[in-house]
């Protein structure tokens, strides 16, 4: 009976994850120079650079009949990167909803001129909509230190652009996806979920949202000045890092089925205690 009970409880737990209306990333692991997780590479003193929380529309019953995700990005530790001078900020992230690359016949990929068509701004910050082709690329099949390089493996598909110098640290922009276009119904949390990012190193984790940490005026310093996360990737302005976001945090939906599964593996073993009494 114990046994059943604990694999119903994992198998909840599973579909709870796979089917989540909800996920929060957060951006604390360092890609540039592989320096991996920032708790384990800093010795503990890093913080998360920022969280990104996505949502099903239809989780959120806006009542326009809209299908699609909502994508929130917040950030809050980009400071920690400082060199004292300049500026720092991210230009855009990274996301890997399937097939986006592809929209269908006479397309190369979903447009992104529009607004309210493939993507539609909600709050904050707004994307870089001056930006010649559109704000969103779809067909961005980005990589960076071995994630994405996979040969037949899905890239960063999507690349959100701000215009450089606004997205700061404290700064949070809400965007929306939207399927429907060429018949692309992609964009779903679940879809999401299934599709990370591998690196060619098997070892390395799945990743699953990518940002950018540039500077102006040498904002984030190159060369080896006795920070943990050097040395950063040379530019004109002054360093880049690559951080990414890994394995989704659970949504407090998920941690209630586990508690609920935990209290019947408990109700089960008192019972059987006092059927052995």
């Amino acid at each position: 009976m114990k046994k059943t009970l604990i694999a119903a409880v994992l198998a909840s737990l599973s579909f709870g994850t796979a089917h989540a209306a909800s996920v929060t990333l957060t951006f604390d692991y360092m890609a540039t120079n592989l320096l991996g997780s920032f708790a384990s590479a800093s010795g503990g003193s890093a913080v998360t650079v920022g969280t990104l929380t996505l949502t099903d529309l239809s989780d959120l019953n806006l009542g326009d009949g809209e299908t699609g995700v909502r994508s929130t990005l917040t950030l809050n530790g980009l400071n920690q990167f400082s060199s004292g001078t300049g500026s720092i900020f991210i230009s855009s992230y990274e996301l890997n909803f399937p097939g986006t690359s592809i929209a269908g016949p006479g397309e190369s990929e979903l447009s992104s001129a529009t607004n309210g068509v493939n993507w539609r701004y909600v709050s904050g910050l707004n994307v870089n909509t001056a930006r010649g082709g559109g704000p969103i690329e779809f067909a961005e099949n980005g990589a960076t230190n071995g994630w994405g390089a996979v040969t037949g493996d899905p890239a960063f598909e999507q690349e959100i652009n701000y215009v450089a110098g606004a997205f700061v640290n404290g700064t949070t922009s809400t965007i929306d996806f939207l399927n429907g276009e060429s018949g692309y119904n992609g964009f779903s949390v679940a879809s999401f979920l299934a599709n990370p990012v591998k690196n060619t190193n098997g070892a390395l984790p799945d990743a699953y949202a990518w940002i950018r940490i540039r500077s102006t005026g040498g904002g984030i310093a190159t060369g080896n000045n006795g920070n943990w996360w050097e040395p950063a990737v040379s530019n004109a302005a002054g360093g880049r890092l690559d951080v990414l976001a890994l394995a989704p945090v659970p949504e407090p939906e998920t941690y209630a089925m586990m508690l609920a599964g935990l209290g019947m593996i408990g109700l089960s073993a008192r019972r059987r205690m006092r059927g052995q009494r």
